[in-house]
């Protein structure tokens, strides 16, 4: 059976790196590139009248800052999903990007088999940090949860299974539990940990262990 092909869209300012991506990208069978764009203006434009699964979406562009794209992205499009895919790792611009809704962030020198990946990932509705990154985004959603963030055993059991790489309804066969009981448990880890959404979650979950009690 031949595998559904997954549209994409390249959002970068450098034509060089776009015609990369795309070579890449376009010699998978499931993976078809649909367009390329040079902002988050053009992206916008774009989307308004072509359908995309995903956005590879470089860090620092010209014209409107990647977090206020991620956000307006997100909001006119909530089925599409967003791979930043950039040469820069600052904390404040990481932090900023993820919690507007990014659901992986890869480096432009990862090996082609991790780019491939991450865009796999992303597509399946996971996701994805670039490994070597993996450490320091953990320290930086680690900052400043508070004392008091104590999780129950069944919210621990909850979050774990989420660092898994589990969907709400896996969780919830899992456990016994409703799917609507476990997004009632999510909304109340999220605060707890400092959490945004479950990208935040699963990688505090995951971060080398479970959360501290």
């Amino acid at each position: 059976m031949t595998p559904p092909l997954h549209r994409i869209l390249l959002v970068d300012d450098h034509a060089v790196v776009r015609e990369g991506i795309r070579s890449l990208l376009d010699t998978e069978p499931d993976l078809h590139v649909v367009g390329e764009v040079g902002s988050a203006e053009e992206a916008l434009d774009f989307l308004a009248h072509t359908p995309v699964d995903l956005a590879t979406f470089d860090l620092r562009m010209p014209g409107m800052p990647a977090e206020a794209a991620v956000q307006a992205l997100g909001r006119r499009h909530p089925q599409l999903r967003v791979l930043v895919l950039t040469s820069f790792f600052v904390d404040a611009e990481v932090r900023a990007v993820l919690a507007a809704g990014a659901a992986g962030y890869v480096l432009k020198d990862a090996r082609r088999e991790e780019i491939l990946t991450a865009v796999r990932a992303v597509l399946g509705g996971n996701n994805w940090i670039h490994p070597p990154l993996q450490g320091r985004v953990l320290q930086l959603l680690r900052q400043d949860v508070p004392a008091a963030a104590a999780l129950t055993p069944r919210e621990r059991d909850v979050l774990q299974l989420l660092g898994r790489g589990l969907s709400n309804k896996r969780i919830a066969q899992a456990l016994g539990l409703t799917e609507g009981t476990v997004k009632s448990y999510l909304r109340q880890i999220f605060p707890k940990i400092n959490a945004n959404d479950r990208l935040q979650a699963a990688l505090y979950a995951r971060g080398l262990g479970a959360p501290p009690a």
